[in-house]
């Protein structure tokens, strides 16, 4: 019997910073997640296409005719976006009543329950449980035979070519929505991740989208990384990048041999410069074994350039803390400019967020949406308006503009022996980014009006596209009201108790910093 083909659609949804409908051209890091699900879709009976709302905006308004054409549509995304997988499946489901819609990602993570209200299939796995999807929408003939990750169809790929080689983490910070989610630690096979290689074809800069590149300690590191010297050398890469833990310069040789086989930057979660206490009572106390400056010397004098992200935890750090962390930044030229500031996230199901909520700390009125960095979401130490000019100003440096350009400059005299061009490059656009955040990005924004923000999740006005700008059927109304938190009042939303007072991480403890997980 000949098989009737099928149509899917692919869409990685986004909200943006701003609060309006942008398309962030120039992001990177990116989203592999659409790449690697449709690899699971036979080709010869699925017709795949990719949408990524991080590079084209809003579906709705950049490419309507899309979400009437798919026969299946696979959403993903992250906590914040929770509310767009609703908004997309609304518009779906409304021009094709009789549409497949399949969502995961870690918005669905963090409310797995809720999430069956709204998705055929809410999937809370690895990329590998769309097969399952798949088997049972439509038949195991439409499952890809061998896995074939569609790089082909990812338009917003061009100089980074995306891969993973390992998931999860093997730390447990308590702010971190891996936490929350509590999945162990996991290396993929070389041969998953030479398939992701054959396909991506050349690029210039190869990245690990992994978490946490070297959970699994050296010799895994090195194998992996002798292919990607293999297919340097054959001119596939030139650079390859990704993320770490500071544990990778706790020994020179990872250093080295980062940079023997093309390593262009690393990735760091710093947090913190100045505030040991605090990152141990966040369980990150990798962070606190050695000096933070020190590390980066040692990573930037061995030619590797060195990147990372603050986090400022209002409800346990003053202003006076946070101010002291950007001092520390603009009078040492040996540290570089931070990539991005966080404003702490109690993500659902995260030691952190049940702590705060036990404590009564998280702003009555939060939403799904609001759980992003430029949103106040925690009763903060210091005067709410202080703490919202900081968010505004502060966090970009503004205050500090001139000393902060100054630093910058004597940074890049400072290594520059150890930094070639595209590492100076790149060093240079950090700090525009984080000096006009959007920008770079984003060139299109300029000519976009902001919106007054109050940055205050309890307060702060929802995104234009919470009102929607395609026919919705009365059924599916309500996916364009804002996912609450907690009410007015504090209280848990009753809809969401069961996933938000889920404790699963408490069978996922911190690895002890004495055993080998590095070596």
């Amino acid at each position: 019997m000949k098989l009737i083909p099928k149509k899917v659609l692919i869409v990685n949804v986004y909200f943006p910073e701003m609060r309006e409908s942008i398309k962030r051209i120039n992001e990177a890091p990116n989203t592999s997640a659409p790449v690697l699900l449709a690899g699971f879709f036979c080709q010869q009976h699925c017709e795949v296409k990719l949408y990524n709302e991080v590079n084209s905006g809003s579906i709705e308004i950049f490419d309507p005719d899309l979400l009437s054409w798919p026969d299946m549509v696979v959403l993903t995304g992250l906590t914040a976006a929770f509310d767009r997988l609703l908004h997309v499946t609304a518009y779906a489901r409304t021009a094709n009543p009789d549409v497949v819609v399949a969502a995961g990602g870690h918005g669905v993570r963090a409310l797995p329950r809720y999430s069956k209200r709204f998705f055929d299939y809410a999937c809370v796995g690895d990329v590998e449980e769309i097969k399952d999807v798949i088997t049972d929408a439509f038949g195991p003939e439409y499952v890809s035979k061998e896995f074939t990750p569609r790089y082909d169809l990812a338009y917003w790929m061009k100089t980074f070519g995306y891969a993973e080689s390992t998931r999860n983490c093997n730390f447990k910070c308590a702010f971190c929505s891996l936490t929350g989610v509590g999945l162990k630690y996991d290396v993929q096979s070389m041969e998953y991740l030479q398939t992701q290689m054959d396909h991506m074809g050349k690029r210039t800069i190869f990245f690990f989208q992994d978490n946490q590149v070297m959970g699994s300690g050296y010799d895994s590191l090195h194998e992996r990384l002798m292919e990607v010297q293999k297919r340097r050398e054959a001119g596939q890469f030139k650079y390859w990048a990704g993320f770490v833990t500071d544990t990778f310069f706790w020994d020179d040789k990872n250093i080295k041999l980062a940079r023997d086989t093309g390593c262009m930057s690393v990735f760091v979660g710093v947090e913190s410069f100045d505030d040991s206490v605090w990152l141990k009572s966040v369980n990150k106390k990798q962070n606190s074994r050695n000096n933070q400056v020190e590390l980066i010397r040692r990573c930037m004098d061995g030619g590797v350039l060195f990147q990372y992200g603050l986090v400022f935890d209002p409800c346990e750090q003053t202003l006076e803390q946070m101010h002291r962390e950007l001092d520390i930044i603009c009078k040492n030229p040996e540290i570089p400019p931070p990539n991005f500031i966080f404003m702490s996230i109690p993500f659902p199901g995260t030691p952190f967020f049940h702590d705060r909520l036990a404590k009564g700390l998280i702003l009555p009125g939060t939403r799904m949406r609001d759980l992003e960095a430029s949103t106040l979401t925690v009763k903060p130490l210091d005067p709410v308006e202080d703490v919202v000019h900081f968010i505004k100003n502060a966090r970009n440096f503004r205050g500090y503009r001139w000393r902060f350009m100054k630093h910058h400059v004597r940074h890049l005299w400072r290594y520059r022996k150890t930094m070639n061009g595209v590492q100076t490059l790149l060093s240079v656009l950090t700090a525009f980014a984080i000096l006009a955040p959007g920008k770079f990005s984003s060139p299109g924004s300029i000519f976009v009006r902001r919106r007054n923000r109050t940055n205050i999740s309890s307060t702060d006005h929802l995104d234009p596209v919470y009102t929607p700008r395609l026919p919705v059927a009365d059924e599916y109304r309500d996916y364009f009201e804002p996912t609450v938190i907690l009410d007015e009042e504090g209280e848990v939303n009753p809809l969401l108790r069961d996933d938000l007072l889920d404790t699963r991480f408490k069978r996922n403890q911190s690895a002890p910093l004495d055993i080998a997980v590095e070596k």
